[in-house]
């Protein structure tokens, strides 16, 4: 079954809305392994379904690794499997749209791993709207290989539209933020030591099939500072089970989400969770708090430490959505990376209005070769009224300029297409060519231009659903941000702001030259 926008059921969890955070630790105990009826675990990754022209980057998937080394700390018996980088070489195109194509393995592949190691619950992650079909497929692959397994999900789209798996798809329990300790909860209460009511931030079914809801948000938290003054709120959280990862597939393949890449062997990072902005088009807001938590940084050097001694990683991505969120906290991390003396970047993006001289200067002292700047418009309006980013552009080609000056890679991102909101007018064309050339003015290397994409968990798809901007029937596979998926009557269609964003995109890094790397990706790869 293909899921569509308007196969979803009602919104659980407004986006525009910061939720209710109750601040949460691990608990201090466990039930006894001898006692546990449920006691090995399968978290699942599921295959990736693309616009046949994007790159499918391949790298671990750090959520599931932080469950899973809580699940171990606690003595449960856990398996991750990564649909992607097991089958990353098999792929089919989407029944009935040969513009898209599913990676990774297929189902009666995914059944044969369950098959083998007879689960006695699932976790499926379901981050990308995306990959809901794919979802599917694994839920399809755990009835058939592991029919008494429990079956439980999360993620951001798995946050908005709960009730859909459980009603859809028989479900039981659905993580509704950051898991590593409702999850844990969830296994203790099927063990008999915990009360479902007493778990936050789930949805699940009891024993008598009573469906029990508790939406409030629970976070890790511990309101500790470093012996320098720095906060160090997640450092009591194990670091990933990289040994449940398949690591040397993940090298041997090489498609990280920086794609051109100076190290072979790159290890993905967190130094924070969350981001304090409330851009439109973005689900990391709502479905973390809209609060920044930060981990030591001896604490990061510790994890990338042992990353380098066990597997002789030779270089690092920063993962954060904005490292740079706390400034403060970013220079004395910096400082701090010189000791490792590694190559890294931030593919996710930074925040412009959170730099610098001063923290661009540490940033390429401590081995940093190239920054993204996520700029989104090159237009003002947009970004206020639209976007809701808060960045001065006045403020912004100065560091663009001076990134460069001191040897950085300065690559941007920009979205183009945002529709009419909050009775503010819609991006015009015009604004989008003036997007591209404020990018092309600002001395950018490379940029990534992308369609306004109403994913699930956006404000921006509340929006273009309630004006009627997306159709009810549009699959949700489609939601990639090259696809025009909003359309705007009288200003413009989608499909026209699909092909202008894939012609900025060829006209922009078509005159790239890059740096001799291990592979080199077409210029609509961005």
């Amino acid at each position: 079954m293909v899921a569509t926008i308007n196969s979803l059921d009602r919104l659980f969890i407004d986006p525009a809305e910061i939720p209710k955070i109750n601040y949460i630790n691990f608990p201090q105990g466990a039930s006894r392994v001898s006692e546990r009826k449920i006691q090995r675990v399968m978290l699942i990754s599921p295959p990736a379904t693309l616009f046949k022209g994007d790159l499918p980057r391949c790298t671990y998937p750090l959520g599931l690794g932080y469950i899973a080394a809580v699940l171990e700390r606690y003595e449960y018996e856990v398996k991750i499997l990564d649909c992607l980088v097991e089958g990353y070489y098999s792929k089919r195109e989407v029944e009935g749209d040969e513009n898209f194509i599913t990676y990774g393995l297929d189902r009666e592949s995914i059944s044969a791993h369950i098959s083998a190691f007879q689960p006695d619950i699932v976790g499926v992650s379901s981050i990308f709207s995306n990959q809901s079909d794919a979802v599917q497929e694994v839920f399809a692959a755990i009835r058939m290989a592991a029919p008494q397994a429990l079956i439980t999900t999360g993620g951001a789209h798995a946050r908005y539209f709960p009730h859909n798996y459980i009603a859809d798809f028989g479900v039981d329990a659905v993580f509704l933020s950051e898991s590593e300790v409702n999850f844990l909860e969830y296994l203790e209460y099927q063990n008999g030591n915990y009360e479902l009511e007493s778990i936050g931030s789930i949805i699940a079914k009891d024993s008598g099939g009573r469906l029990v809801e508790n939406p409030e948000m629970g976070l890790l938290r511990e309101k500790e500072r470093n012996a320098n003054g720095f906060w160090a709120e997640l450092d009591h959280i194990p670091f990933p089970a990289w040994h449940l990862y398949n690591m040397e597939e993940y090298f041997r393949i090489g498609a990280y989400q920086s794609p051109y890449t100076i190290g072979n062997r790159v290890a993905q990072i967190y130094t924070s969770r969350g981001c304090t902005a409330k851009c439109t088009f973005c689900t990391t807001t709502n479905f973390w708090g809209g609060k920044l938590r930060r981990r030591s940084p001896e604490n990061v050097l510790s994890e990338l430490s042992q990353l380098q001694e066990k597997y002789s990683i030779d270089e690092f991505h920063i993962q954060d959505d904005n490292i740079t969120n706390d400034k403060q906290h970013a220079k004395y991390l910096f400082d701090q990376l010189r000791e490792m003396n590694l190559p890294w970047c931030t593919p996710q993006g930074t925040a412009l209005w959170r730099m610098d001289e001063e923290l661009i200067d540490l940033m390429k002292a401590s081995g940093c070769y190239q920054i993204t700047f996520a700029i989104e418009s090159g237009v003002q309006r947009v970004l206020n009224d639209l976007i809701k980013k808060p960045l001065d552009l006045a403020k912004t080609t100065h560091l663009i300029t001076y990134a460069k000056s001191i040897g950085l890679s300065v690559h941007g991102f920009f979205i183009i297409g945002m529709p009419p909101m909050f009775g503010a007018p819609g991006e015009t064309i015009d604004e989008m060519y003036a997007t591209y050339q404020y990018a092309d003015a600002a001395g950018f290397d490379s940029a990534s231009f992308f369609t306004a994409t109403p994913i699930v968990g956006s404000v921006l798809l509340s929006e273009c659903m309630r004006q009627g901007f997306v159709a009810s029937d549009t699959p949700l596979y489609r939601m990639s941000y090259k696809q025009g998926l909003v359309n705007v009557p009288g200003l413009w269609q989608g499909g026209e702001i699909a092909e202008l964003a894939a012609n900025f995109n060829r006209e922009f890094n078509s005159r790239v030259k890059r740096p001799d790397r291990r592979r080199e990706w077409t210029a609509n790869q961005y």
